[in-house]
């Protein structure tokens, strides 16, 4: 049953992907979880809310993770699509628990998607009209703050590279 999308997913857990966030990318992780995603937005309205409620709080960290590194994959790849699904990874849960740890990845998609030549607005209405009221507010909040407060640095990650090419760092 597709409702059960994520919580049959215990290769989803943070267990099962312990330093996940810092492998290559791209790497076959990503493509799995990209998976998982496409599946639940091709379910309607009820049945994403009902998966989406599902997530365990150990998933969401992997998902926060895929949602970083989708930031990344997108400017190396010019690729807006992955800057939807990176949004759509780090909203899925909810923001149920500690909002703070998915707010801070939202500078990287904003980045992202002005570095790929897409329009911000665009991409995060895009995800805020499948993710949960709340955090669909605080996507569309987000557009509203000041660039200063929309930047990488005031986030805590800046530009960078690694053996493959182009990836956000973390300052903190």
């Amino acid at each position: 049953m597709e409702t059960l999308l994520f919580s049959g997913a215990d290769w989803l857990s943070v267990t099962e992907n312990n330093g996940y966030g810092l492998l290559p990318i791209p790497h076959p992780r990503d493509d799995k979880i990209k998976a998982l995603i496409l599946r639940w937005i091709a379910l309607d309205a009820a049945s994403r809310q009902q998966t989406a409620g599902a997530i365990k709080e150990d998933q969401r960290f992997t998902l926060l993770a895929y949602s970083e590194r989708m930031a990344s994959r997108a400017v190396r790849e010019k690729n807006a699509e992955l800057v939807f699904l990176g949004l759509l990874a780090l909203g899925l849960d909810g923001w149920r628990n500690d909002w703070r740890d998915n707010a801070a990845l939202l500078c990287l998609h904003y980045d992202a998607a002005q570095k790929v030549g897409a329009q911000p607005d665009a991409a995060f209405a895009r995800a805020a009209d499948l993710l949960s009221e709340k955090v669909a507010t605080a996507l569309r909040g987000f557009l509203r703050r000041t660039s200063e407060d929309k930047s990488l640095d005031a986030m805590g990650y800046e530009e960078g590279r690694d053996d493959d090419g182009f990836r956000y760092r973390r300052t903190w």
